[in-house]
Formats: structure tokens, C-alpha cells, sequence
């Protein structure tokens, strides 16, 4: 029965995937506008630190902008936070944020991010007159359900307005996704889907990502390493991407903060739930300090995070094309309740 569901989705993907391939040639052969929009690719800082590669291994809300079926992978409710600081950071300000909640076989989740920019205007004389304030604004509600406990699919509903002084340009779009443990829990397989809609009443206006990924992960966060690849239409552009995260510092070896589970004090309706559920409750939350390296095609990234039980701090330096003169800073703040 479940093997006849998997078969299902996988069939509906492909169908999903044909449609987006063969979409740009009947909706947008007279389409000017450009095909990207980067509100639409919010992340976290860890994911920056990675180089984008997480779209298997996200670790918090954040999940909800990379791949909503990786919300199943949580094991408690999570709010995230992550603000960049462009080499433009006294014109330009970006930010998301996100919240997260993860049931038996359910996960949901909403997000919204914010794109402002500082645009200067000029008189006829040449002279600065003010700044107009422009803007990219995004809200993001998705959820995932379990197919079984190595198997989870997602979904994404996305809205993005775009202001510009007084003019509004607005978009829609659906993210889908599919990840799969094989052969052991920390090794998984995913596809995804992201950006399938609309833009000022175009379709197919800005570009439909199609994304494939492998991972291992290994479950107490001490090693993970990603490999990514992402082909974007009508634009046909390719991205991949490989992140590598280790412990540096473990304070639970350590004895700095101590993360073991009192198996007395766990309430007895715990045996009564699912194993994966089980799991949830009994899996230790890491402490200590991890780094981070992504490199690809579209640039470099160095990463930092510093675990406290359930607080993580993040901070991720990026190297946008390998251009030294195009770095950026991201700074992060995860809770996990």
C-alpha cells in the first residue's frame, strides 16, 4: 500500500516536472521581465553557510522557505530568525523569519521575509532630492505529512508583493517536495519543486526551480555533509552546490552543558506513541560549536554556529560569484520549545 502511494507521488512529480519544462515555450515566448526574483529564495544563515545546500538537512523553521517535508525532521516546535547585511547594507535591508510546528505526522509552518531598498532620486539640476523606499515582501505558509518514517512530501504557498513608491506588482507560486531516507535513517535522497506560478499577472514570468539532493546527516549534528543540484526554466541556469558541517567544539563531551536525557523523568504515554515520535523525545540536542563550508557554482561560504541546548546562534560569510568585492554577512537566531 505504501510502496503503491510512493509510486503515485513519484508519477505526479514527474508530470509536475514535464509541465514547468515545456510551460515557458506556450506562456512566456513574449515574457521580458527578468526570471528571478530573490525574495523567493530566502533562506537561513545556515544555509548560507553551506552555500544553499540544505535542502535536505535544515535543522529548524527555516525549512519552510527550503523544503517544507524537512519539517518532519524536527523534533520540537522552532522559531527562526536571520537578517544579511549586503555589501549595499546602509541601502539595502533583508530579513525573514519563521515559526514551526511538527505533530506525529504533520508539520506546519509560516514565514515571512523582506527585501527593502533605498533608492536615491535627482532633480533636473542633478542634485539629490530624497529617497524613495522600495520594496519585496513575502509571506510563506506550508506544511508536510508523513508517508512513513523514512518518507515525507511537502508543500508551499507563497504571496509576494512588490512596491515601488506607489505602484504594487504582485506574484503567486506553489512549492512541492519529496525526501526519503535509503539504506540507513541518515542517508536521504529529495526532489523539489519551487516557484511554479505567477508574477504581475504573467505566468511563468520568473523562473521555476527544479531541485535534486543527497545528504547524510548524522543524527547527534556532529557531521553532515550535502550535495545539490538545481536547474532553473524558462532562464535554463544551473546551480550546484556542496556543503560540508562538523562539530569543532562538543560541549556535551565536554561536561559544559549537559544534554542527557533523565530517563525517569520521561512521562510512560511516550511508549504509548510512535517510534519516530519516540525518537523526537529521546534524541539529544547538540551543544557546542560547528562549522561550515559551501562552495559551487555561484560562489563560496565560510559558516559558524554556536549550539546551546535549545538556542543556536549563526553567522555565515558569503563570497557571491567569487567576488571579493561581493561579500555579504548573514546573522541567525534559532529556538527550539
Amino acid at each position: 500500500m505504501i510502496s503503491k502511494k510512493i509510486k503515485k507521488l513519484r508519477k505526479f512529480f514527474i508530470l509536475i516536472i514535464s509541465i514547468i519544462l515545456f510551460s515557458p515555450a506556450l506562456f512566456s515566448a513574449n515574457i521580458s521581465s527578468k526570471h528571478s526574483l530573490s525574495i523567493l529564495n530566502s533562506s537561513s544563515s545556515r544555509d548560507r553557510g553551506i552555500m544553499n545546500s540544505g535542502f535536505l538537512i535544515s535543522k529548524d523553521s527555516s525549512a519552510l522557505f527550503i523544503n517544507s517535508s524537512s519539517l518532519m525532521n524536527l523534533i520540537r516546535d522552532s522559531i527562526n530568525l536571520n537578517y544579511t547585511m549586503t555589501p549595499n547594507f546602509k541601502e539595502e535591508y533583508i530579513f525573514n523569519a519563521s515559526y514551526s510546528h511538527t505533530d506525529n505526522v504533520y508539520a506546519i509552518g509560516i514565514g515571512l521575509a523582506s527585501e527593502l531598498n533605498k533608492i536615491k532620486t535627482y532633480n533636473i539640476s542633478g542634485q539629490i532630492e530624497n529617497d524613495i523606499l522600495s520594496g519585496n515582501y513575502l509571506i510563506n505558509i506550508g506544511a508536510a505529512y508523513m508517508i512513513n518514517e523514512t518518507s515525507y512530501i511537502g508543500g508551499n504557498i507563497k504571496a509576494v508583493i512588490n512596491n515601488f513608491d506607489d505602484y504594487n506588482i504582485f506574484g503567486g507560486f506553489l512549492d512541492l517536495s519529496y525526501m526519503q531516507s535509503i539504506f540507513n535513517p541518515a542517508l536521504k535522497i529529495g526532489i523539489g519543486i519551487k516557484n511554479f506560478g505567477f508574477y504581475d499577472k504573467v505566468f511563468a514570468a520568473i523562473d521555476t526551480d527544479i531541485i535534486t539532493s543527497i545528504a547524510y546527516a548524522k543524527e547527534d549534528s556532529s557531521f553532515t555533509v550535502a550535495l545539490e543540484y538545481d536547474i532553473s526554466v524558462p532562464s535554463v541556469s544551473h546551480k550546484i552546490s556542496l556543503g560540508l558541517e562538523a562539530m569543532i567544539i562538543d560541549f556535551n563531551k565536554l561536561g559544559l552543558f549537559n544534554s542527557n536525557i533523565d530517563y525517569d523523568e520521561l512521562p510512560e504515554s511516550i511508549l504509548d506513541e510512535p517510534s519516530h515520535m519516540q525518537k523526537r523525545h529521546l534524541t539529544k540536542l547538540p551543544s557546542g560549536i560547528l562549522g561550515r563550508l559551501g562552495i559551487g557554482n555561484k560562489g563560496v561560504s565560510l559558516g559558524l554556529s554556536l549550539y546551546v541546548d535549545l538556542f543556536r546562534l549563526d553567522y555565515a560569510i558569503v563570497f557571491d560569484n567569487f567576488n571579493k568585492n561581493n561579500i555579504s554577512h548573514d546573522f541567525g537566531l534559532s529556538f527550539m520549545f
